[in-house]
């Protein structure tokens, strides 16, 4: 198999990409940079359920002025959108993609196990383990392959990849070592 491929062959990796970080091109992400992925993903959801609050309100205005009044749903009804909400953006973005907003603004990618995107079957299994059970995403702290739990059930990986040309949704990306994992060469 070829090796990872450098993302400096366009112009635009060559401005964005630094180039320590060129060299992770392909590889396996650790646990620091899913867990600030996590973070960003996480406020994106937190201002989705604000804004779908705000629009709430905005309908119950126009429908009935004179009676408006503030609604007050509760930590549990807040709770359970936020969840959904999490669940279907993650899901979404998987299954398409490959990158969350978070994930995009850290050069992230969710592939399968041969470098391509997600099914959405399995895209929804991630993203319920993901949100329901976070603690999996921990397993990359002991895992030598930088693999979370959900990854090891689901065969997938979250891995770097700033350059999106070298992407491709079908097959190989051009980064996946003889081992046959997309980043395998990551050093434990």
């Amino acid at each position: 198999m070829e090796p990872p491929t450098d993302p400096g062959s366009g112009t635009l990796a060559r401005i964005v990409v630094p180039v320590g970080a060129r060299s992770m091109q392909g590889h396996r992400a650790g646990i620091v940079t899913r867990l600030l992925a996590g973070a960003v993903d996480t406020v994106v959801a937190v201002i989705g359920v604000g804004l779908g609050y705000v629009g709430v309100l905005a309908v119950r205005y126009v429908i009935s002025p004179r009676d408006f009044r503030l609604v007050e749903p509760g930590f549990g009804l807040l709770l359970l959108c936020f969840l959904w909400l999490l669940t279907v953006y993650l899901t979404l973005a998987w299954a398409t993609t490959g990158r969350s907003y978070g994930a995009r603004l850290l050069g992230l990618r969710v592939v399968d196990q041969r470098g391509g995107r997600l099914r959405p079957g399995i895209a929804l299994l991630r993203a319920l383990l993901c949100v329901f059970v976070p603690i999996v995403v921990f397993w990359v702290v002991v895992s030598r392959e930088n693999r979370s739990a959900a990854d090891v059930l689901l065969r997938t990986s979250v891995i770097y990849d700033w350059a999106p040309t070298t992407h491709t949704s079908q097959g190989n990306p051009g980064n996946e070592p003889a081992s046959g994992h997309p980043g395998g060469t990551v050093a434990p």
